[in-house]
């Protein structure tokens, strides 16, 4: 695995939240040449990963802040996000600008960036549009929220990890932005297995099928990533877990409720069948092994 030194001209950042998405996004920091500071969680796996690629470990959030003056963050859930930014802004640092590409519940967002604005530290929420590969080769997609001084302290950042960025507008227009399009890509991505699912109990063959779908308006990323894996018995075409997805149409079922938009009844359906399958404790599989005829008889 290449070590990637740091360059005279890079910066030095902090990134909180190395899983799937984070370990690319860490690689791409560290190809630009940025000091790239990391800290310890449960998941020991991405973080080794990344070390050997040449980033610093810390054992704890005080001692990353106290050698950066930028933070990634790139968490499960608007939780988390509160938690670790009541820590920050509870320690003495050098970090001049947050940029928090978790996707977050528009709701949180008064408490996350009064939080960080009151210890007089930036806040721009950039949720990321692709996946995994993206991640890694550099091509995600940033939905910016925030000041334009922000945007300008975050874009020579940014741009190593994503080839499209857009500004949106003021902090929380980033979120609902990404959640209409989660709204998009994860239920058409639900509707790819449920076609799957229906399907087989037509007695209609996968290839056939998708030889078929993917001639018509029918067709998307997603049926291309779900459909030929499946098809030879792998059912992790579609890396994103089934309690993120729960989690991401909660708060896409708030925010339609909120704002009285005639979609809810969509939302909460979808929603019910990542519940049902966290319930069966496939929280931690990923959306399309709920095609998985294994994890489903459990």
């Amino acid at each position: 695995m290449p070590n990637y030194s740091h360059e005279a001209g890079g910066k030095k950042i902090g990134f909180i939240g190395v899983g799937l998405m984070g370990t690319g996004m860490v690689k791409r920091l560290l190809m630009a040449g940025h000091e790239t500071h990391v800290v310890a969680h449960k998941n020991q796996a991405p973080i080794d990963k990344v070390r050997q690629m040449g980033a610093i470990l810390h054992d704890n959030i005080s001692d990353l802040a106290a050698k950066v003056e930028f933070i990634f963050l790139c968490l499960p859930s608007s939780n988390e996000v509160i938690k670790i930014a009541k820590e920050i802004a509870a320690i003495p640092s050098r970090v001049d600008l947050i940029v928090d590409c978790t996707t977050n519940s528009p709701e949180s967002l008064t408490t996350i960036h009064e939080t960080f604005a009151n210890a007089k530290i930036d806040y721009l929420e950039a949720p990321l549009t692709g996946g995994v590969t993206q991640a890694s080769e550099g091509q995600l997609g940033a939905i910016l929220g925030g000041t334009g001084e922000a945007v300008e302290k975050a874009k020579p950042l940014l741009s190593a990890c994503c080839s499209k960025i857009a500004h949106i507008g003021p902090v929380g227009m980033g979120a609902k932005t990404k959640l209409v399009s989660n709204f998009l890509a994860l239920g058409t991505a639900t509707l790819v297995v449920e076609s799957l699912h229906i399907a087989k109990k037509l007695g209609i063959n996968w290839q056939s099928f998708y030889d078929l779908a993917s001639q018509g308006s029918g067709h998307s990323m997603s049926l291309d990533r779900i459909a030929p894996k499946a098809i030879d018995g792998d059912y992790k075409g579609y890396m994103f877990s089934i309690a993120n997805t729960a989690k991401d149409f909660r708060y896409i079922d708030d925010l339609f409720m909120e704002q009285d938009i005639e979609l809810s009844k969509l939302t909460k359906w979808m929603l019910k069948q990542y519940e049902d399958a966290e319930t069966k404790g496939l929280g931690n599989s990923v959306l399309s092994q709920r095609l998985d005829p294994v994890l489903l008889n459990r």
